[in-house]
């Protein structure tokens, strides 16, 4: 084997071996209690780290009597899965929270993107955790919406917002209670009815989830029944709503119909295939075409709580007013996720069946644990209520640890019909209260004589939201002049490829050297590929000016070949320009035959950079092999200087050496254009002229040969061939003749040597 094949065998293996290994060694440090006072400043002790999720009980302490009051919880993000991956891999927070569902601090423990290396500390910067502080979890927390974002860390920003609004509704869900929440906010409520959260949707048990896993990442599976055409709506839009009914019909609408939305680090753990339904001692398997997908989320209440959905046709054999289990055999682990579901008819049976049954004899399935709702912006209280996660199948019932508390709650509220009034509404239930070791601020003592005032819950009124596509929303979060500065560059790319004028080129490669270079640095990079693998399509449609830009790239070269190469990429018009300053005398010449070698030394780079992304490495190594961020962005690293210093220097000597023998991202679009459809025309001058040969800055042609994957459509031969350059500027019949001279005189010459 060839010592460079083996040398990038060996760094593959150890990047897809220790990798993962190395990332996780990092993490595992104890937290700084300046971080806890940090996130949690009216805290004066907190709690150990314990329960399911795991967090930390934050207390206040009276200075006169030394009594201790519960005031809130701090929790880390890592200890409450699925993880958020970043642009380069796991971002992990502290975050504190009060009783009232609003964040009262976050900071950032643990993150490693590339583009520190370019950046610097970007998600610690002054101003930008301290932000967080006074956002309430309902909220969507969405990038340039809800919270702030970074300039060209759109994708790191989002992961950190999804992960602290995602742990915070967890800690939510299990430890605050309604009594809590009835201190806290003074017990005002409020009878009318109003949209419920999807906090709230996740309490009650409309929506179940159960947390999936494999080897490289989580994914969260959310599961509602649709029992009314607005409640479904509402979920997930008029839109998505239509595409199920249409599944319903094709099965003669004898089926029931389930939403599902998948969100996490790792959506593709769903899958089509591996489900069953089990109730009564029977299993029903579903077939992979009853689990049909809507695409990416883009209406109704999941449009920003998952990134994909879609529906489920449960068998009508199974009957909704009795609990059932939804089972998922992971396909990409040895587990079976078991999600337990009670519908809104099978609680009121349930409890209709416990009212009439003598006193202490259970009768029926246990129903699940519901809470009060508080109108207005707060946190509604709730109970425990685990959520399905992927182990073998052992789950607990929901509504188990409500019955043996003994506690009563108000009634359950089931969804609406759609004409503002509930479909169903249960009687009183038992549920659990967390264990605490404080009672909440101002709640009497269990010795007291009272009990904390009790909510009566406002009716669910589903009213259906405004429709709102993917591109809707995409815009709605995009910079007007980002948006602006990439179409400039986009257009007049367009217009040199098609015009073929040396000046105009000049000109789109000064937009795209300054404008996506140093002011904005929306220039593509193989690391939107490996972002591309781990995240799915979403890294790209969260961020317009980046869509438009892949969108183009991906057009141009199935068409025409690496138009991006020769327009759009600013570190190619710098190795241009270095191209025209540096004087002749200077450059270099490699032999042919080490050039057609060398040819091949970025295609190891790109197997070295993706082979350990595909196999579920978070490993980041682009940055040792693109200069971009290191020029463009002024790198504080030297390592990162001296690299970039090198690829410039040599590029200085050898005509685009970056091209021709390092990139790996136009070993990746070189790979795409084998297919393009619009390759470049020669004539038959070409076969006894090498001015094209001898200007082509990639080593691309010889004679009237292009090697079309080496080949970044820069022009050149094609002006000279607009231009009639060389050989070009005489008809072929005149070539001929001259050939046929010059043949004979050599021939001539000859015999009369001999």
């Amino acid at each position: 084997m060839n010592p460079l094949v083996r040398t990038a065998v060996a760094v593959v293996a150890l990047a897809c071996v220790c990798g993962p290994t190395s990332i996780a060694a990092q993490r595992m440090r104890d937290i700084d209690p300046r971080l806890l006072s940090a996130v949690m400043p009216e805290a004066d002790r907190f709690s150990e780290r314990e329960g399911a999720p795991i967090a930390m009980r934050a207390y206040s302490i009276d200075p006169e009597t030394g009594t201790e009051t519960l005031i809130g919880y701090a929790f880390h993000t890592s200890d409450i899965p699925p993880e958020q991956i970043g642009y380069s891999g796991p971002i992990e927070a502290l975050v504190g929270m009060d009783l009232t569902g609003h964040i009262t601090g976050v900071r950032v423990t643990y993150y490693w993107e590339s583009i520190q290396s370019s950046m610097g500390d970007f998600l610690r910067t002054r101003g930008f955790q301290e932000h967080f502080s006074g956002k309430y979890i309902g909220d969507a927390f969405q990038p340039y919406r809800d919270v702030e974002g970074i300039s060209r860390a759109t994708i790191s920003v989002g992961a950190l917002a999804r992960g602290v609004r995602d742990a915070a509704r967890r800690v939510a869900e299990a430890y605050l209670t309604a009594d809590a929440y009835i201190v806290a906010s003074g017990g005002s409520t409020d009878d009318t009815g109003r949209v419920p959260t999807w906090l709230e949707m996740r309490q009650r048990g409309i929506v179940q989830r159960a947390t999936v896993r494999d080897a490289f990442g989580a994914a969260e599976i959310n599961l509602a029944y649709i029992e009314s055409d607005p409640f479904g709506e509402f979920l997930v839009g008029a839109t998505a709503m239509t595409s199920a009914k249409r599944a319903l019909e094709s099965r003669g609408g004898d089926a029931h119909l389930m939403v599902y939305g998948v969100d996490g680090s790792r959506p593709r753990i769903f899958s089509r295939e591996g489900w069953s339904v089990a109730q009564g001692g029977d299993t029903i398997q579903l077939a992979p075409t009853d689990v049909r997908s809507f695409g990416l989320a883009a209406g109704g209440m999941m449009k920003s709580q998952v990134v994909v959905m879609g529906a489920m046709l449960l068998d009508s054999a199974i009957d909704m007013s009795k609990p059932f289990t939804l089972l998922f055999d992971v396909p990409s682990a040895d587990m079976t996720a078991a999600i337990e579901y009670v519908t809104a008819e099978a609680q009121l049976a349930a409890e209709l069946e416990e009212d009439a049954a003598p006193a202490g004899v259970p009768a029926g399935p246990p129903a699940p644990a519901e809470i009060s709702v508080p109108s207005g912006p707060e946190l509604p209280g709730s109970a425990e209520q685990p959520s399905a996660t992927a182990q073998p199948v052992t789950t607990e019932q929901p509504g188990e640890a409500a019955r043996s508390t003994g506690t009563e709650q108000p009634a359950a509220i089931a969804p609406s019909t759609g004409n503002g009034q509930p479909a169903a509404t249960a009687q009183p239930i038992t549920t659990a209260q967390p264990t605490q070791t404080e009672p909440p601020t101002g709640a009497e003592s269990p010795s007291g004589a009272s009990a904390p005032p009790q909510i009566v819950p406002a009716p669910l009124d589903f009213t259906v939201v405004r429709e709102e596509s993917v591109l809707a929303r995409t815009l709605s979060q995009a910079s007007g002049m980002r948006v602006g500065g990439m179409l400039l560059a986009l257009i007049l790319a367009t217009l040199a490829f098609f015009a073929k004028k040396t000046w105009l080129r000049a000109a789109s490669l000064a937009v795209t050297f300054v404008y996506l270079g140093f002011l904005d640095g929306s220039f593509l990079s193989i690391s939107h590929i490996t972002a591309g693998i781990w995240r799915g399509p979403s890294v790209y449609v969260s961020d317009l000016p980046l869509l438009l830009l892949v969108t183009f790239t991906v057009v141009t070269t199935l068409f025409w070949g690496r138009v991006f190469c020769g327009y759009l990429c600013p570190f190619g018009a710098l190795q241009d320009l270095l191209d025209r300053v540096v004087p002749n005398r200077f450059k270099r010449v490699i032999p042919a035959l080490w050039h057609k070698r060398a040819l091949y030394m970025k295609y190891v780079v790109l197997a070295v950079i993706l082979v350990p992304a595909i196999a579920g490495s978070r490993a980041s190594l682009y940055q040792y092999f693109e200069p971009f961020g290191t020029v463009f962005f002024g790198s504080p690293s030297r390592v990162l200087w001296l690299i970039a210093g090198l690829i410039v220097a040599a590029s200085a000597v050898i005509p685009r050496f970056y091209c021709r023998y390092a990139c790996p991202l136009g070993a990746a679009l070189a790979v795409g254009s084998l297919i393009s459809l619009n390759r470049i025309k020669r004539v038959e001058q070409c076969g006894h002229c090498s001015v094209c040969e001898q200007k082509c800055p990639t080593g691309a042609i010889e004679k009237s040969v292009i090697d079309f994957k080496e080949c970044v459509r820069c022009n050149v031969c094609e002006i000279k061939l607009v231009e009639r350059a060389g050989v070009c500027r005489h008809d072929i019949d005149d070539v001929r003749s001259r050939l046929v001279q010059i043949q004979v005189g050599a021939t001539s010459g000859a015999g009369h040597d001999a």
